[in-house]
């Protein structure tokens, strides 16, 4: 798959985010028709940006968080579209949103279990994967990006400046979610999933 793929989707995300789609269903929008408008737009008005690869990346420096890291992270990876078993990944560390830190350390599988029993009114996470699990087009339109190998024990350090010095445990699993973490747990939830289709970069 060509990069440029990737990056599209990632784009379109962050381009919804900032028309304020993650927001309404964070609030609980049951707007469809909303909902609907603002992922058309976004499609139509990218593709009519037609970007080259470059304006592609220069786009994605603009819109992320944390734009050194995740261009890096695009750049270094060969990335293709693969259906990976749940068991084998981890969140992103050191953050999945305010999901507690003992349990993103754990693979995918045990903070999936951790958000189906959390109370959504003590973690905004948990409310937000709770309403995304109502927007299925939301979940089968952007993938996940997952990168392997996961190399989580490397981010112990990064656990402990952020979280406090702990003898933490972390999963040493096949690839780490590299972006989409909320999306890809409503949708393991929603179809009680074992597999789940990603982007996967190979470092």
């Amino acid at each position: 798959m060509a990069h440029e793929e990737v990056l599209d989707d990632y784009l379109a995300w962050e381009l919804c985010k900032q028309r304020g789609l993650q927001e309404k269903i964070i609030e609980g929008c049951s707007d469809a028709e909303k909902v609907s408008e603002i992922l058309d737009n976004v499609k139509r008005e990218y593709r009519e940006k037609d970007y080259d690869r470059m304006e592609k990346v220069d786009k994605l420096r603009e819109l992320d968080s944390n734009p050194d890291y995740r261009s890096e992270i695009f750049e270094d990876c060969s990335w293709v579209k693969e259906t990976v078993k749940v068991e084998e990944l981890g969140t992103t560390l050191p953050r999945a949103g305010d999901l507690p830190p003992e349990v993103i350390s754990g693979s995918l599988s045990e903070v999936v279990k951790f958000v189906k029993n959390a109370d959504p009114e003590e973690y905004r996470s948990v409310k937000y994967i709770n309403n995304l699990k109502e927007w299925p087009q939301v979940l089968d339109e952007f993938l996940p990006w997952v990168v392997t190998p996961g190399k989580r024990p490397g981010k112990r350090k990064r656990m402990n400046q952020v979280h406090g010095e702990k003898a933490w445990d972390i999963a040493d699993t096949w690839g780490m979610i590299n972006d989409g973490n909320h999306r890809t747990i409503a949708k393991v939830l929603v179809g009680d999933l074992k597999e789940i289709e990603c982007y996967v970069g190979r470092r």
